[in-house]
Formats: C-alpha cells, sequence, structure tokens
C-alpha cells in the first residue's frame, strides 16, 4: 500500500473510507430550532365576529331602559332572595346525596344473580327516568289525595312543598345515577373480582376493595354533570311553593311587577351556582385522573422517576399485603 493511499484512509482491497479531519466538525446549533406555526386566519375571523356579535350584545342589552337593572341589582342581595338561594343549595345537596345512596343500591340489584332482584331493580330504572320530574313532584304533592294520613298524620302537614319536591328530586335522579354507577362498574373486567376472590377476598370486599375504586373516575364526571342538572331541576319545585330561588322571586315579582328584572335575578344566581360546581368537578375530576395510570401527572412522573415504572394497576388487597397486577 502506498503512502497517499494510507493519508486517504483508502485500502487497497476495499472501497475508500472518509476520515475526519482536524477543522471538519460541523457548526454548532448555538439556539433551537422553533418552528413557526402557521396563522390560523379561520380562528381569527370567527374570534373577531363573536366578539362583534357577543359586544353588540350586551351594549343593546345595557342601554335597555326595558331590562331596569337598577332593580335588578337591588334584588340581587335581598333576604328573600338569599333565602331562597339557600333553599336551593340545600335541595340539590341533599336530592343529590340521597339519589347516590338509592342509586347504589339499585345498581347492585340489576348487576345480581338474582334475577327477581335484577328485574325490581330494571323496572325502578324504567318507572323513574320515564316519569317526567315536573309531574313527579306533583304527584308526591298531592300524596294526600291516594293516602291522606300516614302513619297517623296527616299526609299535607307530613309532605310539605320542600318534602315533595326532595323526594321526587331524589327518586327521579337515582334512576339516572344507577345507570352512571352501574356503568362504572361493568368499566372494570370481571377478571379483577375473580382475581379478588382467588386471593380470599369475598365478592363483596372485592367489590368494595378492587371494583368500586377504580370505577370512581368513571362515575366522577357524569355525577358532576348530573349534579349541576339538579341544580336548575330544582326550579321545578316553584310550581308547588318549594321555598326555593324560583319561587322567592315569583313571590317578590307577584307583588311589584318587575317579572324581567327578577327573572335576570335569578338568572345571575343559577350561572353563578353553575360555575362554581363546574370548577369544583373540574379539580375533583383531575384529582382522580391524575391518581391513575396514563394520566400526564402519573406519565411525568414516570420519565422523571418519581412515579410508577409501568403502567399496571396495582391492587394492595389487605390480606396479608399480597399484591396483584393486572
Amino acid at each position: 500500500m502506498s503512502d497517499p493511499q494510507l493519508a486517504a484512509g483508502r485500502s487497497v482491497s476495499g472501497p475508500a473510507h472518509y476520515v475526519r479531519q482536524p477543522g471538519d466538525e460541523p457548526p454548532v446549533q448555538e439556539a433551537p430550532i422553533r418552528a413557526r406555526r402557521r396563522p390560523q386566519y379561520g380562528q381569527i375571523v370567527t374570534g373577531l365576529i363573536a366578539i362583534v356579535l357577543l359586544a353588540l350584545f350586551v351594549q343593546s342589552q345595557a342601554t335597555n331602559p326595558n331590562m331596569e337593572w337598577g332593580v335588578t341589582w337591588d334584588y340581587m342581595f335581598n333576604p328573600v332572595v338569599l333565602n331562597g338561594l339557600g333553599v336551593t343549595i340545600q335541595l340539590a345537596i341533599l336530592a343529590m346525596l340521597i339519589s347516590i345512596v338509592v342509586a347504589f343500591g339499585i345498581a347492585l340489584m340489576i348487576q345480581s344473580h338474582n334475577k327477581v332482584a335484577s328485574a325490581i331493580g330494571r323496572t325502578y330504572v324504567w318507572f323513574f327516568r320515564g316519569v317526567p320530574m315536573l309531574v313527579q313532584v306533583l304527584l308526591w304533592y298531592n300524596l294526600a289525595v291516594l293516602f291522606p294520613k300516614i302513619l297517623g298524620i296527616d299526609t299535607n302537614t307530613l309532605i310539605s312543598g320542600f318534602t315533595a319536591g326532595l323526594i321526587a328530586l331524589s327518586l327521579a335522579e337515582s334512576g339516572y345515577m344507577a345507570e352512571i354507577i352501574r356503568g362504572g362498574i361493568i368499566s372494570v373486567p370481571a377478571g379483577q373480582t375473580d382475581a379478588g376472590v382467588s386471593l380470599g377476598l369475598t365478592r363483596n370486599q372485592a367489590l368494595a376493595r378492587i371494583v368500586l375504586p377504580q370505577s370512581i373516575r368513571v362515575i366522577i364526571p357524569p355525577t358532576g354533570n348530573q349534579f349541576i342538572g339538579m341544580l336548575k331541576a330544582t326550579s321545578l319545585v316553584s310550581v308547588i311553593g318549594g321555598s326555593d330561588l324560583l319561587t322567592r322571586v315569583q313571590l317578590i315579582y307577584g307583588q311589584n311587577f318587575k317579572i324581567l328584572p327578577l327573572l335576570i335575578v335569578a338568572v345571575i344566581w343559577y350561572l353563578i351556582l353553575v360555575t362554581v360546581a363546574s370548577i369544583g368537578q373540574f379539580f375533583l375530576e383531575r384529582r382522580f385522573n391524575n391518581s391513575q395510570p396514563g394520566s400526564r401527572r402519573a406519565r411525568k412522573g414516570a420519565g422523571t422517576g418519581s412515579g410508577s415504572a409501568s403502567t399496571t394497576t396495582t391492587i394492595r388487597t389487605m390480606t396479608g399485603g399480597a399484591l396483584w397486577r393486572k
């Protein structure tokens, strides 16, 4: 092999190979390359149109003398209105809690191997989801027509407007919540229950310790939506004088005939309640989702070494510290 061939890195029997010489290093990239996003002209035009239309609507309502905004602001914090607001909140929370408890039992009945219990549960859901909520409110309020006395007590005394509304809203909502809870339960593979039983748990223990904790994140989002709907559904008890927000507003404008300004008061308070409930639902969903494998926080923790090394769900069955992996 001659010296020129050795200098060029060429082998006598093979092809030539490039040999980097001093000073041939590629230039160093001082700043990261940033891709430029194309302008979204459609979004810009749509946003401008929406802003203009909103501004025109707000301006037309703000300057409309028929709106009587002064009357609206005068009654926003009126004690009568605030009392009705408190009844609305109380009615929504109590009805939702009662409906969840009842719905859990109905969902278990539907999933039961007992065909009679399953049929009763399905019939319950069919009836209370099928009858309009307003009709149920009226039926419970007029229960005295069928049963003048209950346990020796006058029915009209026992069931007031608030009580009739609470019963009707709870039972009607439980029909929907039963299906939501049942959907959360069946979203967990049946094999997990079998695995829990094989580790020494009873089926009830497997339901409480394995199935329900995993089904919560499936149940939470629709439950939040149902609660928001319940806040608005409480207005239905106004037809029986349930002392809720709408009932109090109707009593006021029945005296001063300021119908539209008082209805705006109710609209503002309902929007405030729904907004607060929506914010709470958002943080509650994020709290449950962040604890699940595959969520953004879980992936971030896994990338930094602070999270789980895998996306498998480890269930501690409380039976001697035994672990079961999905």
